[in-house]
């Protein structure tokens, strides 16, 4: 069964669907070669079949479903490829981000910063990986848009939900007390204005799946494609 999300102001039934069904293929509710059965989803969302249908080709899109002709719809498998392509790219965007945040952060945007990491360490003692990953979102957009990098922060997030797997996955497989950790010691080198520390402090974040994905591979093949 799906987890619902609450609609938001204006949204379409399309835009819904869309948003709820990555929500629940990045947390896993839908697992990588799960078939999507359309007349289920239907009477989950209470809806026709069109915004589904419309849905699911935008997902299609973004390599997170795969359709079949007369086959099915599956929720596709975690492409290690397409996800090392979209970590290297936020490594380029999030360490020159650092740099420029050092000389943009005042106070009141480092205790925000603060604050998310503060409530992150709340969760992380009750287990809670869904909170764990928006709070993990939520930083790195606030960081993106205190820069005033929001078309950067638009894009990575377009494409983020395929590497969004896999930061669940690495919650499952090693402490998010690590994660955490390298926020607190960016946040840190930010308030220092130390350019080079937090561009080295940036870089070594992005490189945890590298340091994951060989372990997430081995507890959760199936996860994953043959390439």
């Amino acid at each position: 069964m799906i987890e619902l999300l609450e609609g938001q102001a204006g949204e379409s039934t399309k835009t819904y669907v869309t948003r709820v069904l990555i929500h629940n293929i990045v947390n896993i509710n839908l697992e990588p070669g799960e078939k999507i059965m359309e007349n289920e989803l239907c009477s989950q969302f209470k809806v026709s079949r069109t915004p589904i249908r419309e849905a699911v080709l935008e997902l299609s899109q973004k390599h997170l479903i795969d359709i079949y002709p007369k086959r099915g719809t599956y929720v596709s498998y975690i492409d290690p490829e397409l996800v090392e392509e979209v970590r290297s790219l936020r490594c380029v965007l999030e360490s020159e981000l650092a740099k420029t945040a050092c000389s943009l952060l005042g106070e009141s945007q480092i205790d925000r910063l603060r604050e998310n990491i503060a409530v992150w360490r709340y969760y992380m003692e009750k287990n809670n990986e869904k909170k764990i990953l928006q709070l993990d979102k939520e930083f790195h957009s606030m960081i993106y848009s205190m820069c005033h990098k929001n078309y950067w922060n638009e894009l990575v997030e377009s494409i983020s939900p395929q590497f969004d797997r896999t930061i669940i996955l690495s919650f499952r497989c090693r402490p998010t007390s690590v994660i955490l950790s390298d926020h607190e010691q960016l946040v840190d080198a930010i308030e220092q204005k130390d350019e080079e520390k937090a561009y080295e402090m940036a870089r070594q974040h992005m490189r945890r799946y590298i340091e994951n994905r060989e372990l997430m591979r081995q507890k959760y093949p199936q996860y994953f494609n043959e390439n």
